[in-house]
């Protein structure tokens, strides 16, 4: 089975390079991201997308842990972890909740700055992002060997002022298990 022979991102057959698809975001099979996703769509209605006042921590319960919240600041200039929930903080062994983007960038040099020209296509464009992917042996400390995120707008008529970002982290213990539902 293909799931057992990536369990550990060290062994011989697994993927030798990550990789990343972006993705519409209706077509990705993680419950707590596509549950989010039908969520934030039902909310925003006919609307580009919903104010970040309409999110109650009590309607996304069973998805709280998938979630970071993020506020725009100064028109995109930084971005400021407001809530960021079990599942990444475990899957990234760091909590940035309370922290600007700047200061991770600033305290990590080789952070990802994918991050960075992510959030601001969705800030700018005001439009959903989904990706998906698998985390090959080129990241050889990552807890986790497939991922699917939505990064979902929020905000008024004058603009995105929230990112509300939410993601399902496959860690390599449970990659077999993965592979059997997608089966």
């Amino acid at each position: 089975m293909f799931a057992e022979r990536i369990i550990r991102s060290d062994h011989p057959d697994g993927p030798k390079e990550s990789s990343v698809h972006i993705v519409p975001p209706h077509v990705l099979d993680s419950e707590p991201v596509s549950f989010a996703v039908r969520h934030w769509d039902i909310l925003r209605g006919s609307r580009r997308y919903p104010t970040r006042d309409e999110i109650f921590p009590r309607d996304i319960a069973g998805v709280l842990r998938h979630i970071v919240l993020i506020r725009v600041l100064d028109a995109g200039d930084d971005f400021e972890y407001r809530i960021v929930g079990d599942a990444h903080v475990q899957a990234h062994e760091s909590n940035f909740a309370g922290m600007r983007l700047k200061e991770i960038e600033k305290a990590r040099p080789g952070f990802d700055p994918n991050t960075r020209a992510t959030y601001e296509f969705v800030r700018f464009t005001g439009e959903p992002l989904a990706v998906r992917g698998w985390v090959g042996r080129d990241v050889p400390e990552s807890k986790f060997c497939y991922y699917e995120t939505a990064f979902l707008p929020l905000g008024t008529e004058t603009g995105v002022d929230h990112l509300l970002v939410v993601t399902s982290y496959v860690p390599y213990a449970g990659a077999a298990d993965f592979q059997r539902k997608k089966a």
